[in-house]
């Protein structure tokens, strides 16, 4: 009786594991799929303003600092998308995100000593490419769901 207990209680035990285990993966998997969207979509967003910010940098003091403070917010954002935890079934896809995110720092480091030197914000960044790219991928994610 006592045995059979034990049993009953160790398996419910394996259960409730178990099924953490599983609402945790769930969880990490919205988690994923919600931050990575919100911040391909950001990226998207920048990507359609920066012209219009870098065109009123170069004459107005006021836009130029938004925009810097832009470009670091941008940076604080690529960084700790990088830090994000990734289901398995998409490592290669975060990986793809991270290549692009790579050469996306770059190129806000560059647009921000760009921003110092009073030279074109974008000129030669790489930032406008690297952007349209991860769109495309933004594109392929959308295509995929239902």
């Amino acid at each position: 009786m006592i045995k059979r207990s034990v049993t009953i209680l160790m398996l419910t035990i394996m259960l409730l594991t178990a099924g953490c285990g599983i609402m945790e993966e769930v969880g990490q998997t919205v988690n994923f799929a919600t931050e990575t969207t919100d911040y391909l979509q950001s990226l998207t967003d920048f990507g359609q303003d920066m012209n219009t910010l870098a065109e009123q940098a170069v004459t107005d003091l006021d836009a130029r600092t938004d925009l810097k403070e832009r470009l670091l917010a941008l940076k604080e954002q690529v960084i700790s998308y990088g830090e994000l935890q990734v289901p398995d079934y998409a490592k290669d896809l975060h990986q793809s995100i991270a290549d692009y995110n790579m050469t996306l720092q770059q190129g806000l480091d560059q647009a921000l000593t760009n921003i110092e030197q009073g030279r074109a914000v974008f000129e030669s960044t790489g930032i406008p490419d690297t952007i349209n790219k991860i769109n495309e991928l933004l594109n392929q994610i959308n295509q995929l769901a239902p």
